[in-house]
């Protein structure tokens, strides 16, 4: 996210002083120079050619619209494309956030078996609905009435800090209605008894070493 914002800073500042094509000229060139930057020290470049990706989409429809606020417009209809894949998720029963949960940790493989997990997972998908809504919301509008540079602001207001309280958000619901799987209790049918008695197998306790 952050290779992305820092060309859309540069396209911002660099179109209200020079122009569109200046902006989008500045902004590519930012995006490629994070690119090799990541290279030569020999950091992860996925985000960073999806970031020069996405700025180049971006510069693109600005040039063909004539105007700043098509820089925008990818990220707006990105947002709408979300938020509705989201919804149609919950209406299928099978909302999206249960499959990064397992994707993410192999505890939540099943969770779909288990109603803790699959009411995490709805919750969960909602807050990030939420977060498109937003977004398409804000910049929509800011759009709709020819703001570039609010749009700009809105760009990195609405990204990092809100991904951020969406993450948390996400984790807390998690840890508060599927805190574990019923699997992670035990592996091959062994669990520990209760007040320390010892293993159980099938219901059985089985003695503790010594007594």
């Amino acid at each position: 996210m952050v290779d992305g914002a820092i060309p859309t800073v540069a396209f911002v500042t660099v179109n209200a002083e020079a122009g569109l094509a200046a902006g989008i000229a500045v902004a590519i060139a930012v995006a490629a120079v994070l690119v090799v930057l990541r290279m030569v020290r020999r950091e992860p470049v996925q985000q960073a050619f999806s970031g020069l990706f996405a700025v180049a989409v971006a510069a693109f429809v600005a040039s063909r619209t004539h105007s700043a606020e098509g820089f925008f417009l990818p990220s707006i209809a990105k947002n709408a494309a979300f938020a509705a894949v989201g919804l149609l998720s919950l209406l299928a029963r099978r909302p999206l956030a249960g499959y990064v949960m397992a994707a993410m940790d192999a505890r939540y493989a099943g969770w779909r078996q288990h109603a803790d997990t699959r009411r995490a997972a709805l919750w969960a998908t909602l807050v990030w609905i939420a977060v498109f809504v937003v977004r398409f919301a804000v910049q929509g509008l800011l759009y709709l009435a020819g703001e570039p540079g609010w749009l700009g602001a809105a760009n990195l207001a609405l990204g990092l800090p809100l991904f951020g309280v969406a993450i948390l958000a996400t984790f807390a619901i998690v840890r508060r209605l599927a805190p574990r799987q019923p699997a992670a209790d035990g592996r091959d049918g062994v669990t520990t008894g209760a007040s320390g008695e010892g293993p159980v197998i099938e219901g059985t306790v089985l003695d503790s070493p010594g007594r």
